[in-house]
């Protein structure tokens, strides 16, 4: 989904705050934690909304799609229209989620584009829009939350980066550069913020997503998929259990770690 796409001015537009057309699990893994989940309208973002939801948190969840509405309906929580290019906007907006939820205990970054173009084609706006929603995307959306994540004391970031953060791939410059800068950024948040807030970063491979069907088809898709060991594309769901547990008191001892979800990819 592309998040990416400016807009005149700051907007926070409230969509939807909860339906109950799906009680949160009072004694879920992630019961009484309040969460808030960027890219949430569609992808590996819905996924681990609805998962999170499941598991009894309490939620807020971000997406420049207006579809966002949709899935926080679902899962019964705030749904919030925001552009994560607009540090204004994103600022108003955790500070809403933050004020009506409570508080935060957590937060996802799953907010992202594709961008797939040789080095020859990749003019300054298309390198500055792959960083923008990326990699300083996520920057703001944590720097917005980092008083109220300090405040419970026991919180938790998740960044979602990519497999080619690890390996790049041809004519991925933008990409790969603004995913590779996510693993550091999420490290050095690791070292700074520790004990307090543990950080880290989900390293998915070719998910099952329209961001991946969007941008591969027929041989194309062939010859991702044959990159993985596991010879398939991954589930967004599959992306959200390794989400729910960075996110759970399971991994209380685990800050700073990169998690490849990739099937076994092979790099060739």
């Amino acid at each position: 989904m592309d998040l990416g796409q400016s807009r005149q001015g700051p907007r926070v537009t409230s969509v939807t705050t909860g339906t109950d057309t799906q009680p949160h699990r009072s004694g879920g893994r992630l019961a009484g934690r309040r969460v808030l989940v960027t890219g949430a309208a569609s992808g590996i973002g819905a996924a681990i909304a609805r998962r999170f939801a499941e598991e009894g948190a309490r939620l807020a969840v971000l997406d420049r799609a207006d579809d966002v509405a949709v899935v926080a309906g679902e899962v019964d929580g705030l749904g919030l229209v925001v552009d994560v290019i607009d540090g204004g906007a994103v600022t108003a907006a955790v500070d809403r989620a933050a004020g009506e939820l409570g508080g935060l205990d957590g937060v996802v970054n799953a907010a992202g584009i594709s961008v797939i173009a040789p080095l020859a084609d990749t003019d300054e706006a298309l390198w500055q829009r792959a960083l923008e929603v990326n990699l300083s995307g996520p920057y703001r959306v944590c720097r917005a939350a980092l008083p109220h994540l300090r405040a419970v004391g026991a919180a938790s970031v998740v960044n979602v980066s990519s497999g080619a953060a690890l390996q790049p791939l041809l004519n991925r410059s933008a990409y790969a550069a603004s995913k590779g800068g996510l693993v550091s950024f999420t490290k050095v948040m690791a070292m700074e913020l520790a004990p307090a807030i543990r950080c880290n970063v989900l390293v998915p491979g070719a998910i099952d997503t329209p961001m991946v069907s969007g941008s591969f088809s027929g041989a194309a898709l062939d010859t991702v998929v044959s990159r993985y060991a596991m010879q398939r594309l991954g589930q967004a769901g599959e992306v959200a259990e390794a989400a729910l547990f960075l996110t759970s008191h399971e991994s209380s001892f685990v800050t700073g770690a990169t998690l490849a979800v990739d099937g076994g990819r092979t790099y060739h």
